[in-house]
C-alpha cells in the first residue's frame, strides 16, 4: 500500500511535475490491453511505470532504440525444488531470462518437512528480488492411504500460514478422487480457502466429474494432456496453464488453443524444470519461443506470459506496461526470437545473474534419509513364470502405461530381462519407519548396465532406484543414506555420477555451475548405460506419483491409479 505522500509523489512524478528515476527512450513497448506495439518512452519512479509517451524529465536516461519492451513474464505454476535449486539460486538463473514473478507450490519439501518447509519457503520470498508467491500446499501427502511422506498437513495447518503477506492460495488440488467423493480433509481445505485461488490438477478429467471439480471454486489445471481436454477446460472456466517441463512437454501440443480471444484465460508454466534445461534452453522464455514458432502471434504469447497470469492470481499492477504498473520488463532484441537484452525488476536493471541480491535466509540441515541399507534379499521378487503387470514409461510424459508381459522366472524369481527392456524398480521409505521395499518392474529405460537412484520421487520423495541388477541398486540405496539424497548413476559398484542434495534430499545449496555440470554428467552417463530417455532422473520420480495415470509405484507397492487403489506384480 502506497502511502499519501508516496500517492501525491506518484502524481508529480505521471505529471511531469518532478524528475523521474528512470526513463528508457526509443523503443517499442507491448501494450497487452490492445495487443499494439507502440513507440514511446517509459518513465519510471517508486518502482513502478509512472508514464508512457514523452516529455518526461529523469535522473538518468538509457536509450532502447531499436529494440522491444514487454512486461515481465510470471511462471504461473513452478516447483522451486524441481530445478535442484534452493529459491536464492532459482531467482538468480530464471529472472535474467526474464521471468519477474513465480507462482510456486513449494509441496516436494512441505512432503518431506511439513510446515517448517512451507515456511522456509515464505522466509525466502519475503527476502527475494523477483515476486515469489507461495501457494499452500494442499495434498501432503499426495494421498492418505497409498504412500508415506514426512509429513501431513492439515487444513487447520494450513489456515495458520494463510495471511502470510507472501501467501496466496491453495495448490493443486492434486486429490481430485478425493474430492469428488466428497473426503472431509480435501473438503476442509477448499472450504478454508474460498476467498483465494485455488490451483487444480486433473488430467483426464472431463464431462460432469469436471464440471463438479470446476463448480467448488477450483480455478486452473496444468495437466491437460490432449487439445479437447485443454478446450474442455477452458469452456468450463478453468485458467489453462501450459506447461513444458523437462520431463512433460505439452507446449506444442496444446498452444493451439492460444488466440487473442482465449489468452486471458491461458497462462504459462514450467511446473518441472531443471537448471540443465533453463541454462540451455530457457525459462519462461523458451515457452513463448515455442508458441511463436507454432504460429501463436507474438502479442498473444506475451501476453499469457505476463498479464493474464497477473489477472487470474490477483497480483495487482503487475504484467503491463501501463502507468501505475510496476516496472518489471523485458527488453528484447528480437521479440520473434525472444531475444533478451536486459531485465528490469522494479526499475531496477539485471544482465548477470551475479547482479540479483542474494536470498539471505538459511536452508534447513537436517537430514530426511533415513533407513536401513537393505540387502540382496530385500531386492528378491520372488515368483514363477507367468504374467506380470510392467509400468512402461512414455518419454516426456509423467503418465504411464500399463503392460502385461509374459515373464519366465530364474531360480523361482522375476528378474531384469535387459534384452527386452524390462528392468527393477525399486523404492524404499526413507523417513525411518521400517516399511518393507517395494518392488516392481519397469520398460523404457533402455538400461544395459548400472542403475539410476533419485530421493527426488513425487511426491512424498521416498527413495527411488531402477537398475539391471541387484547389488548396483543396493549401491545407490546405500549412497543416498551416505549423501542425505541426490541423484546417483552407479555400474558395477561405482559412482559413475551424482549430484548430492542435501536440503531435504531435494536442493543444494552449490554454485550454479556445479550443479549445471553434475546434472549434464548424470545425463550423458544414463545414456552411457543406454538410457532411452532425455531426462531419466526426473521421469523415475513421476513413477512414483500415485495421482497421475495409469500405473505407479510408492514405497508400499504397485498402483492402480484408475483403481486408487494397489494391485499385485502378478496378474
Amino acid at each position: 500500500m502506497l502511502t499519501r505522500n508516496e500517492l501525491e509523489d506518484l502524481i508529480d512524478y505521471a505529471r511531469g511535475n518532478k524528475p523521474c528515476d528512470l526513463i528508457l527512450t526509443g523503443g517499442k513497448y507491448l501494450n497487452v490491453f490492445t495487443g499494439e506495439w507502440i513507440t514511446g518512452d517509459i518513465a519510471i519512479a517508486q518502482k513502478r511505470i509512472v508514464g508512457v509517451g514523452g516529455g518526461y524529465e529523469a535522473q538518468k536516461s538509457v536509450s532502447i532504440k531499436g529494440k522491444f519492451l514487454v512486461p515481465g513474464f510470471i511462471d504461473s505454476h513452478v516447483h522451486i525444488e524441481s530445478t535442484c535449486m534452493v529459491p536464492d539460486q532459482f531467482q538468480r538463473v530464471a529472472l535474467i531470462r526474464g521471468t519477474t514473478g513465480a507462482v510456486v507450490d513449494p509441496h516436494e519439501i512441505a512432503n518431506v518437512m511439513g510446515v517448517k518447509g512451507l515456511q522456509y519457503f515464505l522466509d525466502c520470498a519475503e527476502k527475494s528480488t523477483m515476486n515469489i508467491y507461495v501457494m499452500l500446499s494442499s495434498c501432503v501427502p499426495a494421498t492418505s492411504h497409498l504412500e508415506t511422506s514426512g509429513a501431513k498437513l492439515s487444513a487447520q495447518d494450513l489456515v495458520k500460514l494463510k495471511n502470510h503477506p507472501n501467501a496466496l492460495g491453495l495448490a493443486e488440488l492434486m486429490n481430485f478422487p478425493g474430492l469428488l467423493f466428497k473426503e472431509k480433509e480435501v473438503l476442509d481445505k477448499v472450504m478454508a480457502f474460498q476467498d483465494r485461488p485455488i490451483d487444480g490438477h486433473c488430467p483426464m478429467l472431463r464431462g460432469k466429474d469436471l464440471n463438479a471439480y470446476t463448480a467448488v471454486g477450483i480455478g486452473s489445471c496444468h495437466e491437460s494432456v490432449t487439445v479437447d481436454e485443454a478446450k474442455e477446460k477452458l469452456e468450463k472456466g478453468l485458467q489453462v496453464e501450459l506447461r513444458e517441463g523437462s520431463v512433460a512437454k505439452n507446449v506444442n501440443d496444446l498452444c493451439s488453443i492460444l488466440n487473442a480471444y482465449s489468452s486471458p484465460k491461458i497462462s504459462l508454466c514450467t511446473d518441472d524444470r531443471n537448471p540443465v534445461d533453463i541454462l540451455d534452453e530457457g525459462h519462461i522464455d523458451y515457452l513463448i519461443k515455442l508458441c511463436i514458432k507454432k504460429g501463436i502471434k507474438p502479442e498473444v504469447a506475451y501476453r499469457s506470459a505476463s498479464w493474464s497470469t497477473a489477472q487470474h492470481y490477483g497480483l495487482g499492477r503487475r504484467g503491463a506496461i501501463s502507468p501505475g504498473y510496476f516496472a518489471d520488463l523485458v527488453v528484447l532484441k528480437d521479440f520473434k526470437n525472444v531475444t533478451i537484452d536486459a531485465v528490469y525488476k522494479d526499475g531496477i536493471c539485471y544482465k548477470k545473474m551475479e547482479e540479483v541480491p542474494p536470498v539471505l535466509v538459511s536452508a534447513p540441515t537436517e537430514n530426511s534419509v533415513r533407513y536401513s541399507i537393505p540387502g540382496v534379499a530385500d531386492l528378491k521378487i520372488d515368483g514363477e513364470d507367468g504374467s506380470y503387470r510392467v509400468i512402461e514409461v512414455i518419454p516426456n510424459q509423467i503418465v504411464t502405461k500399463a503392460l502385461e508381459q509374459n515373464i519366465v522366472a530364474t531360480d523361482q524369481q522375476i528378474k531384469p530381462d535387459i534384452k527386452r527392456d524390462i528392468l527393477k524398480i525399486a523404492v524404499l521409505e526413507r523417513y525411518g519407519g521400517g516399511i518393507p521395499m517395494a518392488k516392481a518392474l519397469v520398460s523404457g529405460f533402455g538400461l544395459k548396465k548400472g542403475a539410476l537412484g533419485s530421493s527426488v520421487a513425487h511426491d512424498s520423495h521416498n527413495i527411488v532406484v531402477v537398475g539391471t541388477n541387484d547389488d548396483d541398486m543396493i549401491a545407490c540405496f546405500k549412497w543416498m543414506l551416505d549423501s542425505g539424497g541426490g541423484f546417483v548413476a552407479i555400474d558395477r559398484g561405482n559412482v559413475k555420477a551424482s549430484l548430492p542434495l542435501p536440503v531435504a534430499g531435494l536442493m543444494t545449496e552449490a554454485p550454479l555451475k556445479d550443479v549445471y555440470k553434475n546434472l549434464k554428467a548424470l545425463r550423458a552417463t544414463a545414456k552411457g548405460f543406454g538410457c532411452k530417455l532425455d531426462e531419466p532422473f526426473l521421469q523415475m520420480a513421476f513413477l512414483c506419483l500415485p495421482v497421475i495415470p495409469s500405473l505407479k509405484i510408492t514405497d508400499r507397492g504397485l498402483v492402480d491409479v484408475a483403481k486408487f487403489d494397489f494391485v499385485s506384480l502378478k496378474l
